[in-house]
């Protein structure tokens, strides 16, 4: 079976490094690391991803624009979105992003999020019975999508939740350095 790829679109090497630590954990997925909106769409092409991770302050461009742009490249029109950001003020309903996670990430949850996120996808393009719901989590936020309903494969009702607020008491980790970081990921 092939390994599912994963767009993560990300220019700070550390965090890239988390995320590639936490893929370690996921056999079944392949992580496709870009540094900016350039490469992203370069990288894209042909990619097929399962899920699009992107950062939304890159060196040549904003994830929100980035977005659209990935939109346009086959493969990539009905892959679920989701905004990587360490802003919690970040204005990000009707850009197109089903979730957004706050940085820093919840390692076990972000992995659980992969796995249904990819599997949702996985769903809606195999056939057209409707994905899983999302489970009511408080560190990220469901957004319904902006996307067309005519796209290939695509349920409208797929993301049809309520916004929610992140529980910041979730979000909150005690002080870490990096290299701590990756190493939880690592162990998880």
């Amino acid at each position: 079976m092939d390994r599912l790829p994963v767009l993560y679109v990300e220019d700070n090497a550390v965090n890239a490094l988390i995320m590639s630590a936490l893929f370690e954990r996921r056999p079944d997925m392949r992580l496709v690391l870009a540094e900016t909106v350039a490469e992203a769409l370069q990288k894209a092409r042909g990619l097929y991803p399962a899920v699009l991770l992107l950062d939304l302050r890159l060196p040549d461009g904003d994830g929100r624009e980035l977005l659209p742009l990935l939109r346009g490249i086959a493969g990539c029109e009905t892959a679920p979105a989701v905004a990587v950001t360490a802003e919690s003020d970040v204005e990000w309903a009707g850009t197109g992003f089903e979730e957004l996670w706050l940085k820093p990430l919840d390692l076990k949850k972000v992995l659980q999020r992969l796995d249904v996120l990819a599997d949702s996808n996985r769903t809606a393009t195999q056939t057209t019975a409707e994905a899983p719901a999302c489970p009511s989590q408080g560190w990220f936020h469901h957004a319904p999508s902006a996307r067309p309903s005519h796209a290939q494969g695509w349920n409208p009702r797929r993301f049809e939740q309520p916004l929610r607020r992140p529980c910041f008491s979730q979000l909150q980790t005690p002080d870490r350095s990096y290299g701590q970081e990756i190493h939880r990921a690592q162990e998880l």
